[in-house]
């Protein structure tokens, strides 16, 4: 029922104020929680509870205040447009460097096989252009749109500023709410801009040449969706860990017991322990770390606890299955300082059988002096048979450091340059082996590669918040996070 800007184009700033098609009144006043005009019925039924005013009133406040609003749109909000302009310009910059180091890696790795590779190489370079000329495209239309938003926000602003006096009220209004509405949701024309196409490298073999060649792959493709949620208490989830797609064993803080619940909240097996950490085997066998009693414990359908195997005097932190038979367990002493350690200090990972039995220490670094973790939360390990160990270094920061099974440092992943410190709290694999990190502090869930190259944000504060613990039981990812509140994602791979 409003004329908007467009259907006069900067001429007559006045209007003919229709009647209400509800009620067939003169359309004599504005709802400012709802932005429309309406007639005085409209004000006593439909908006009675809302903000209205008569237009004379509402043009004589805006009126009132037109000066500083445009000087605002001039001295600010035009700044940003172009601010934003600029930062579309740079996204295509460093699309192109994003590029051209994933082709880098591409090259680095054909050159190996180069003689047999020609053709594949050839698609795989295709497929990374393609991305970038896409991308760009998008970044490019964006770049025009918010030219032309900036010259109808400079349109309109002169037009208010000569025509102003001589506008009515209701013109007044609707050109000055759409002014507002032009300078809205600036930053919705950058989101979807950035180059996504990344190269993964394969191990060179006389396999086939596909697999030697490695693949590329989509960052857009990796997404999570999330399919329920529930609140566990109100402390933080100290482990979650998935038995299917709809239960789980967990642990809350300040607990004195673990419980299976589904995703439904609904409660089943209560078992009166409390444990740092929960694994379950391929057959289904439940084992956990008993830190107060140091020791590693079998927990039955029942909810009946029989100890596997004493650590004493080492306590017990994180417990995974071994894909090479038996369990990996983080130990620390309790002797010395958490995070000052000495020369009689022990912080490792030890493989064992099932009874027990020592296969296996990581302790040092290949030098045989050099410790390797100071704080071994948790250790998990992937299909790939690399060991990625969440070690904490202080109050506020921690590491992800990830071994191979033989024992030596392959990498050592310290987050990304972000507001808040870095302190990991749990990790897991997806199918590809790709890692999965929480951030605590920061409200994100780190996707790296097999090799610890970060990917991507697979989720941040917009997904949830200040997440603890996680388990992945394909495709579903679940998460407990500070708060006791534990989500369910649906995580869609390449």
């Amino acid at each position: 029922i409003a004329a908007i800007f467009p259907e006069y184009q900067l001429g007559s700033p006045q209007e003919h104020i229709p009647a209400c098609e509800k009620h067939n009144f003169r359309i004599d006043m504005t709802c400012e929680d709802c932005g429309k005009f309406i007639c005085l019925q409209c004000a006593k039924t439909d908006h009675k509870d809302h903000d209205w005013k008569d237009i004379s009133t509402a043009g004589n406040l805006r009126r009132g205040e037109l000066k500083k609003t445009l000087s605002k749109v001039k001295e600010e909000d035009v700044t940003e447009i172009d601010k934003n302009i600029r930062k579309a310009s740079k996204q295509m910059e460093d699309n192109k460097t994003c590029c051209d180091s994933e082709v880098v890696k591409l090259q680095k790795q054909f050159d190996a096989i180069i003689s047999k590779l020609a053709d594949i190489n050839k698609n795989y370079m295709k497929k990374l252009s393609d991305n970038l000329e896409r991308k760009n495209a998008e970044v490019s239309e964006n770049i025009l749109n918010l030219e032309r938003r900036m010259k109808r926000v400079m349109d309109l602003v002169k037009f208010l500023e000569e025509d102003n006096s001589t506008m009515s009220d209701y013109s007044l209004i609707d050109n000055t709410r759409n002014l507002s509405n032009l300078l809205s949701d600036m930053d919705f024309y950058l989101e979807k801009g950035d180059y996504s196409e990344r190269y993964k490298s394969g191990d060179i073999s006389e396999g086939l040449l596909e697999s030697m060649m490695g693949q590329t792959f989509d960052l857009d493709d990796f997404i999570v969706i999330e399919t329920g949620s529930f609140q566990y208490g109100e402390k933080s989830i100290i482990f979650i860990e998935a038995i299917n797609e709809d239960t789980c064993f967990l642990r809350g803080l300040n607990l004195d017991h673990i419980e299976l619940v589904n995703r439904m909240n609904e409660k089943g097996t209560k078992i009166s322990i409390s444990v740092s950490d929960v694994c379950v085997t391929d057959n289904g066998d439940v084992y956990a770390t008993d830190y107060y009693n140091r020791s590693i414990v079998r927990l039955s359908p029942s909810g009946s606890v029989s100890t596997v195997f004493s650590t004493a005097p080492l306590v017990p932190l994180g417990i995974c299955q071994s894909t090479e038979g038996g369990l990996l367990v983080s130990l620390r002493d309790t002797e010395s300082e958490r995070y000052q350690l000495d020369s009689s200090s022990r912080r490792l990972v030890r493989h064992v059988t099932l009874n027990g039995d020592v296969i296996c220490e990581y302790e040092f670094q290949e030098d045989g002096h050099t410790r390797l973790f100071t704080v071994p939360w948790r250790v998990k390990q992937s299909t790939n048979t690399d060991i990625c160990v969440v070690n904490w270094t202080s109050e506020s920061t921690g590491e992800l450091m990830i071994l191979s099974f033989t024992g030596s440092l392959k990498l050592v992943y310290r987050g990304q340059k972000l507001g808040k410190k870095f302190k990991p709290t749990d990790v897991v694999f997806d199918s590809h082996c790709n890692i999965i990190v929480t951030d605590t502090f920061n409200s994100k869930i780190h996707l790296l590669s097999p090799d610890g190259e970060f990917m991507k944000y697979l989720l941040t504060e917009n997904g949830i918040t200040y997440p603890v613990s996680m388990s992945f039981y394909k495709p579903t990812l679940w998460v407990g996070n500070y708060d006791g509140l534990v989500k369910l994602f649906q995580f869609n791979e390449t």
